[in-house]
């Protein structure tokens, strides 16, 4: 029989340096060392576009080694989207682009033109069978769940299948769940045993999966390298078995074997993904079920029929991953007309880097850094694309509301009728969105935290799906709910006994119903204008806010008037919420009225009566100033986030909420009139 044996190495656009290096030095760089000296087994690898721009500035030599490795036909190269798209997420003339892009790579550095893909976190939607024939790819592998929802496991799974869309024909390969898990987490003999039960003659079984597994998960860099050696081990164990169990690549395979059939796969991703579509309370109800399947060991039995949701989900779970996916595809359709060697499209294409759109225990959505990347793509590839339009009024989101965008010389406002809000406010100059943030969610993962442990060696789980880890103590106590998505210019009305804390901890009692409603919204080429007549705790309540956008900030007045017969007393706040990226980094701190507080880091808390609070980052030479025309009272607090990664638990600064708060005593009739300015300083 057949075994092929293939490697996944992935890093996200604007992931940090220093990441990069130690993924580099604990398992790509060593795995490609241990495989050269077993000159008998032959392997395929997929390298994403991202970690290949960086290996050819810090380490080609590791990429003149692999290409010696194809020459020696020991290596075979599997293509992609070049900058690792989920590509049932993007146009078609998109997908095939980044295929090509990367193909083109292939051919040249290794000296050969992929014929297969790696299909980017196994995502597949029937459609894509016509777009990887019409990007001149002839294979492609998912897991065999995708089968199992077919009606196909087991031994029938021992070759390839062919599928087709509108007559174009794929063949497609099932990756073994069993050997995923086994590998390298299991003893070698464990993954023997497997083979032999799969032993007979054209049989072959994949093992396809992350690169990263092999040294950067958890505990893995000893147990494959180290003092363990299972990769040794198991390369050992590969050699000495040749009579009867055979390492060789997808292409060899397919030319030397038929097919086993024709198959229709649905829309599926690999089992997990599944799970964490799902919005919480559906998901901790799935996660019972499949917990009480596996305690009565009749899950295997039934997985088949056990449907979670499927990746496009998260952009309903995900406010803020739709409106990056659609800015993207906003972004998209402005690019189309330029070739594809264009420095704009090649910005798009980055900016489609799929891990900062979605969240399980992998997947980058959580991650403020990665975000950032997308969007200083995007408006990279803007700012390359000249545009006539100064304001221009669209369904972005394609929620059914029109939304607006404004673009003065330094800025870039977008603005949503819900809530009469600034949805997304970049710095063009440093390609910088300054509401680039995430809302506090009750994840379904947050039931485990009562059990994760800080010290990986108490855990003895087999998979990286089952450790329950934590980076500090006490992250339960940092878990909310929050009631409204973290924008800018949100009006809140509370009780006049409010207090920054309560509203950081969500204890407060909200009293109007201006968060979640519609406003009326008119622009023009310098400012907007949002209107909406609401209610707070029943009163008839108007709020007019009028912007007007400047070359490098923002004037902000808004009109508060009692519509009642009755008296208005409350505190009006107004939220905006500024994404920093660093909530505790030194070089990035508040001034108030000039000077820094007792504590000025940017995830601070503080209570403040000033005429100007400025937000500095050294690093990217920025400053933020709201200036009052008088002393006003000014909120601040940190949004963190508590999510889960292959490393375990961790709290994530998101932003810093800052809220300018101001008392109100309104007779009937009566009109309060507040304001500031946002002024943004750049230094190169």
């Amino acid at each position: 029989m057949h075994f092929i044996f293939a490697v996944h190495n992935h890093q996200p656009v604007g992931n940090f340096a220093e990441v990069l290096e130690k993924a580099y030095q604990t398992s790509y760089l060593p795995f490609l060392k241990v495989l050269e000296r077993y000159p008998g087994i032959t392997f395929s690898m997929h390298t994403s576009g991202p970690l290949l721009d960086w290996l050819e500035l810090e380490h080609p030599e590791y990429l003149d080694s692999v290409a010696a490795l194809v020459e020696l036909g020991r290596v075979e190269i599997l293509a992609a989207g070049y900058y690792e798209p989920i590509l049932a997420s993007i146009p078609e003339e998109d997908r095939i682009e980044q295929i090509t892009l990367m193909a083109d790579y292939a051919e040249h550095r290794f000296g050969h033109r992929p014929r297969g893909l790696w299909l980017t976190e196994r995502i597949w939607e029937p459609s894509l069978a016509k777009t990887l024939c019409k990007a001149g790819i002839r294979y492609v592998a998912v897991d065999d769940y995708h089968f199992s929802t077919s009606g196909r496991s087991g031994a029938e799974l021992d070759g390839y299948f062919l599928t087709e869309d509108e007559g174009h024909t794929l063949a497609v390969f099932p990756i073994s769940q069993q050997l995923r898990y086994a590998i390298p987490f299991e003893p070698p003999g464990t993954s023997l045993a497997i083979f032999r039960k799969h032993d007979r003659e054209g049989a072959v079984m994949v093992m396809a999966d992350d690169g990263e597994k092999f040294g950067v998960w958890p505990r893995t860099a000893e147990k494959v390298f180290g003092r363990g050696r299972w990769l040794e081990r198991f390369c050992t164990q590969l050699e000495k078995h040749r009579d009867w169990l055979q390492t060789t690549t997808f292409s060899a395979f397919l030319d030397r074997h038929a097919p086993l059939g024709r198959v229709y796969l649905p829309t599926s991703s690999y089992f997990e993904m599944s799970e964490w579509t799902l919005p919480t309370a559906l998901g901790r109800r799935y996660e019972h079920h499949l917990e009480d399947l596996r305690k009565r060991r009749q899950l295997e039995r039934w997985r088949p029929f056990l449907r979670g949701g499927f990746w496009r989900d998260f952009l309903t779970k995900y406010e803020e991953a739709n409106w990056m996916h659609k800015r993207a595809l906003a972004v998209s359709e402005e690019l189309r007309s330029l070739p594809r060697e264009a420095p704009a499209r090649r910005a798009l294409f980055k900016a489609q880097c799929n891990c900062a759109y979605w969240h399980g225990i992998f997947g980058g959505l959580y991650l403020p850094h990665l975000r950032h990347a997308i969007y200083a793509e995007l408006l990279e590839a803007e700012a390359l694309q000249p545009r006539s339009l100064q304001h221009h009024v669209f369904d972005l989101d394609r929620d059914g509301q029109d939304e607006a965008v404004l673009r003065s010389k330094g800025l870039s406002l977008y603005l949503t009728k819900h809530g009469g809000a600034i949805r997304e406010l970049d710095l063009l100059e440093k390609r910088f969105n300054l509401t680039n943030t995430l809302a506090r969610r009750v994840e379904t993962y947050h039931a485990k935290l009562a059990k994760a442990v800080l010290d990986p060696g108490e855990v003895h789980s087999a998979s990286i799906h089952d450790l329950i880890l934590a980076k500090e103590p006490g992250l339960d106590r940092h878990v909310f709910q929050d009631q409204q998505q973290r924008w800018m210019l949100q009006d809140h009305f509370f009780d006049r006994t409010a207090t920054c804390a309560a509203f950081h901890r969500n204890e407060h009692r909200e009293r109007g119903d201006f968060l979640k409603g519609l406003y009326e919204l008119s622009v023009s080429d310098t400012g907007a204008v949002l209107t909406r007549q609401g209610s707070v705790d029943g009163q008839p309540v108007k709020v007019i806010k009028r912007i007007t956008l400047g070359a490098v900030g923002l004037n902000v007045v808004i009109e508060v008037r009692n519509l009642s017969d009755q008296r208005l007393e409350a505190t009006y706040a107004n939220e905006w919420n500024f994404s920093l990226l660093g909530g505790n980094s030194p070089d990035r701190y508040f001034l108030l009225d000039g000077e820094p507080p007792e504590a000025s880091n940017l995830a601070s808390t503080g209570t403040d009566t000033v005429r100007s609070l400025t937000m500095v980052l050294e690093w990217e030479g920025l400053s933020l100033e709201l200036a009052f025309p008088a002393p006003t009272e000014v909120w601040r607090h940190p949004i963190e986030t508590v999510s889960m990664s292959e490393a375990g638990f961790e709290r994530v600064y998101q932003c810093s909420g800052i809220l300018p708060v101001w008392p109100l005593e309104l007779a009937p009739g009566e009109l309060a009139v507040l304001g500031f300015t946002l002024t943004t300083t750049c230094q190169n």
